[in-house]
């Protein structure tokens, strides 16, 4: 069984990296700790300027969601505080959120609420939901991003 905590960090092939990233399966991707995503977002992530916040964003044709109605776009570092950044679609509202990145890997579903007022100005509530595999889906677009991020100009000479 390998570790994804060190093997994201080793000293392999970036092409092999992505090969093994996306050959995991739900229970090794679940492993990844808190850690290893703080590392990636500090390596690969924006810094923000004038401060110690990173933003890290993955390139939309990885982005992964609930093949629903969101999708998450990427990391946000604030004060030391790790949180995910979701964007949520519905039939009249689109909108981006911060949720802390605890609260979204717990275990079990995350359920997620919105509330917004419909065209005619009544407040409604509105829904998101997260299941454990749409989770693994999203840690592994996070690898796969910080590996395409980091090693882009060893992974476009090999094209």
């Amino acid at each position: 069984m390998i570790d994804v905590n060190t093997e994201l960090f080793k000293r392999t092939s970036p092409v092999r990296k992505i090969g093994i990233i996306e050959n995991l399966k739900q229970e090794e991707l679940s492993r990844i700790s808190e850690t290893t995503i703080l590392r990636i977002v500090k390596e690969t992530g924006r810094r923000i300027r004038g401060t110690r916040d990173y933003e890290f964003y993955v390139h939309p044709d990885r982005r992964k969601g609930n093949k629903w109605n969101s999708v998450i776009e990427g990391l946000w570092l604030y004060k030391g505080k790790l949180s995910v950044m979701v964007y949520v679609q519905f039939s009249n509202t689109d909108t981006s959120l911060i949720v802390p990145f605890n609260d979204f890997f717990r275990k079990g579903d995350f359920k997620g609420t919105i509330k917004r007022d419909d065209r005619y100005g009544n407040l409604q509530t509105y829904y998101y939901v997260y299941d454990e595999k749409d989770k693994v889906e999203v840690i592994r677009s996070f690898c796969l991003e910080y590996i395409n991020t980091k090693y882009k100009s060893k992974l476009s000479n090999n094209e």
